[in-house]
């Protein structure tokens, strides 16, 4: 497979770095005006089966000049989201290598940012852009970090020493068979970081360690109470307290996927998670090549059900509160900025 390479015009794009990335939970604000930023390039890695798509949780090298100019090496896309004809908003994370720090580049095919940059408050009130899809309901890539441990008829194995036809144990269906497996290694940081879960709040017993969006098991009564189900998956970044629950920027973090027959409740270090939910799949969470690889195996992604109610980031942070997993810590209030959404819900977005 060839490399390619893409140098967009100075107008469309911009850095985002220390304090201005992630500045609220759902967007990052610029460090200067697009036009401060120049000479962008962005170049697809070996094994990239369609370069041009530019899929959330794909990598690419980023190098650009201009003010806080850099090199990010294998950067990872955040957001990939659709702005109208030929027009885009995607957003890279990653190591400036040149300065250690985290940074985000929101490029915009085709869309003049220099010219919104300046119609939504320009460098005196400086607009943000969203840090995840907005055309999807969430960022979505749940999987296990290597060295997780899960359940099997013939005791724990490491999700790294397991390979399709190996059986895992299931609570609702007993031994199932692994029928694909995907492995991922990506820079650990921003979205990409993993959810550490150490023993004990929840009732596992090691440590484990899994993507945000990767889901757990809550079985309490206020999960009755409030969601009619006594058992309910939730997103594991929903958890996070800071203390026994808490995500972990790291250098590299290998993911892996298990799919079965179907979304079954694992025991993943003592924990129950989820198995491969195809739902997930269906709404762009994998590559092209995984899902062309899933379709062989099971053509009907669409048909495959939750095994349990899956909550909501929302409705899960909210269990999370009920339950005392996690403490509420008031915000101080702030204006909402002028945020780059979709064109079709806002004219002047980008």
């Amino acid at each position: 497979m060839s490399i390619f390479t893409f140098t967009p015009p100075d107008y469309e794009f911009a850095a985002s770095s220390g304090t201005n990335v992630n500045f609220d939970s759902y967007y990052s604000t610029f460090d200067y005006p697009p036009n401060s930023t120049s000479n962008l390039t962005i170049t697809s890695n070996m094994g990239d089966d369609n370069p041009a798509l530019f899929e959330v949780g794909e990598t690419y090298d980023l190098t650009w000049g201009g003010n806080g100019g850099g090199t990010m090496e294998d950067a990872t896309i955040i957001r990939s989201d659709y702005l109208g004809t030929e027009q885009g908003a995607i957003v890279f994370e990653g190591i400036n290598s040149s300065s250690g720090e985290l940074y985000q580049m929101v490029w915009t095919p085709n869309f003049d940012l220099e010219q919104w940059f300046w119609d939504n408050g320009g460098a005196s009130n400086p607009p943000g852009f969203y840090t995840s899809e907005q055309d999807a309901d969430s960022y979505l890539y749940p999987c296990f970090a290597a060295g997780t441990c899960l359940r099997t008829p013939g005791g724990l194995m490491r999700v790294d020493d397991l390979q399709p036809g190996h059986m895992v144990t299931t609570l609702d269906n007993g031994p199932q068979e692994i029928l694909w497996m995907g492995k991922r290694t990506i820079l650990g940081v921003g979205k990409s970081a993993p959810v550490v879960i150490n023993p004990g709040l929840l009732g596992n017993e090691r440590t484990l360690v899994v993507s945000q969006h990767h889901r757990v098991m809550l079985n309490s009564i206020q999960a009755d109470l409030n969601f009619g189900e006594h058992e309910v998956w939730v997103p594991a970044k929903s958890l996070t307290n800071s203390g026994e629950i808490y995500t972990e920027n790291r250098k590299s973090v290998t993911y892996y996927h298990l799919l079965l027959a179907q979304h079954e409740v694992l025991f993943a270090d003592g924990l129950a998670a989820e198995s491969l939910f195809l739902g997930d799949v269906s709404k762009g969470l994998l590559g092209l090549q995984a899902k062309k690889e899933i379709a062989q195996i099971v053509p009907a992604a669409q048909k495959m059900h939750s095994s349990r109610l899956m909550l909501t980031k929302t409705e899960a942070t909210f269990l999370a509160l009920a339950m005392g997993i996690r403490k509420h810590i008031p915000q101080p209030a702030a204006r909402a900025p002028k945020i780059i959404q979709r064109a079709q819900v806002k004219k002047r977005a980008a």
